[in-house]
């Protein structure tokens, strides 16, 4: 009989594995990982750095698919695309049982990752407003730039810190303030970047 060879464990297969556990809507935890893996914890830590690196980047996966849902959504409608991404999104990610799972397990911890100024949630969803900007505003993409920071960050906190406290996020709202900071970025009421 000949012996079957199985593929050794790699870095890509921890974000995987970690994806599948979160979506699961259990927590990640590195031991666990580790065994599933068949790795020392030393070699995953290695390659994840840490529990809160390896979460980010899974969130940050998570935020390219729903903004791929949410983009679409937005070319739908033209002359309210972003009013539409914004409801698309907290719809869709205020309603997501392992993002609320997350949140409920480890409030501090979500808040620290989904609000975090250089988290991936952070930086990939101002990249798909940024896209869906100069898109359509081509001639003010430049101008938009603060508008870019600010939605998402307003965004970000009104859904997320409303979950943490207990309440439930209102997606029409959210949307309704997106039509006014575009409007007041678009008159130059909105500085052009705060960064």
């Amino acid at each position: 009989m000949s012996q079957i060879a199985f593929r050794r464990a790699t870095e890509a297969d921890a974000l995987e594995v970690a994806r599948e556990t979160f979506l699961a809507d259990e927590r990640v935890d590195l031991n666990a990982l580790a065994e599933r893996l068949g790795v020392s914890r030393s070699t995953l830590h290695r390659w994840v750095h840490t529990r809160e690196n390896l979460l980010d980047q899974v969130l940050g996966q998570l935020t390219d698919d729903f903004f791929a849902e949410g983009l679409a959504r937005a070319h739908e409608h033209p002359d309210d695309g972003i009013a539409e991404l914004a409801r698309t999104l907290i719809g869709a990610t205020s309603g997501f049982p392992p993002l609320r799972g997350f949140v409920a397990r480890e409030p501090e911890l979500a808040l620290q990752l989904l609000l975090g100024d250089h988290g991936a949630v952070r930086r990939r969803a101002e990249a798909g407003v940024r896209a869906l900007i100069d898109d359509r505003y081509p001639d003010e993409a430049e101008q938009l730039a603060g508008f870019t920071e600010v939605l998402v960050q307003v965004a970000l906190t009104l859904e997320w810190a409303t979950i943490v406290a207990g309440d439930e996020p209102d997606a029409e709202r959210i949307a309704q303030i997106a039509r006014a900071l575009l409007a007041g970025a678009r008159a130059g009421e909105l500085p052009a970047s705060g960064r």
